[in-house]
């Protein structure tokens, strides 16, 4: 798995330094973890901004566009959202279809728009800041020790490890 998360990481680093589209690697990334959408945001003040966001190809058009859009600038005040409260609380978020059990109303919504059963944000980390959140929605439900949770949070570790958000 480290080699996988090494690769990844790489292709972060390199099209950031090129200053290219990350949706590429994202795409990548959610093929790997068997997502239906996927999206890293930078944070900003009092939001966060959206790097990049990409779904799967079956999604409906519709709904990627208006969630791409949505997310372009995300307000941190929005705490029914997954990728807020892992900014917030500074731990992994998980949204499922049920919102009263993982209060997150938010992320519970797009869940049912994507066909997807549980989201999962990881802080991303500078020295003891949240600097940004990667966020993959998927089919499968997952929690902290499986492969795919596992990689998803080596990869979020190794880009503020690498101070790549910085690199916007």
């Amino acid at each position: 798995m480290q080699q996988q998360v090494t690769e990844i990481v790489e292709q972060f680093e390199s099209v950031l330094h090129q200053q290219r589209s990350i949706c590429d690697v994202l795409d990548h990334l959610m093929e790997v973890l068997g997502g239906r959408a996927i999206g890293l945001w930078r944070c900003e003040a009092s939001h966060l901004k959206q790097l990049g966001f990409c779904a799967d190809s079956q999604m409906d058009a519709q709904v990627k566009s208006e969630f791409a859009a949505l997310t372009q600038e995300v307000s941190l005040q929005n705490t029914g959202l997954g990728i807020v409260k892992a900014v917030i609380d500074q731990k992994p978020a998980i949204g499922t279809l049920q919102a009263n059990e993982s209060g997150l109303q938010g992320s519970s919504e797009w869940l049912q728009k994507f066909a997807a059963k549980q989201s999962y944000a990881i802080p991303v980390f500078e020295g003891d800041q949240v600097v940004g959140v990667l966020a993959v929605s998927t089919n499968q439900v997952h929690q902290a020790g499986d492969p795919e949770w596992e990689l998803q949070t080596q990869v979020a570790r190794e880009i503020g490890a690498k101070q790549l958000l910085g690199m916007f």
